[in-house]
């Protein structure tokens, strides 16, 4: 237990009453891969839906109505679209 990961999972794990911790680990395991299939399938979902559209800075700063948008929002949308992973 040398890393500050390790001592934060047992401390978790010793609040789990005794007897019910290997259910809860299991729960835990499974929850946490259900939330990345989830994030995944919304992912590529999105890259779907961005495929199609290709703005450039100048279109959408004229898209007028939006407003201004953040630098680091287009380029969110960009590494979308171009297939970059962020997490």
């Amino acid at each position: 237990m040398s890393s500050p990961i390790q001592r934060r999972a047992w401390k978790k794990l010793t609040e789990i009453p005794a007897g019910q911790r290997t259910a809860a680990v299991c729960r835990m395991v499974c929850e946490y891969k259900g939330q990345q299939e989830l994030l995944d399938a919304v992912r590529q979902t999105i890259r779907q839906e961005l495929r199609g559209v290709q703005l450039t800075k100048e279109e959408a700063q004229d898209s007028g109505g939006a407003g201004d948008v953040d630098e680091s929002v287009l380029g969110f949308l960009l590494a979308l679209q171009e297939g970059d992973e962020m997490t």
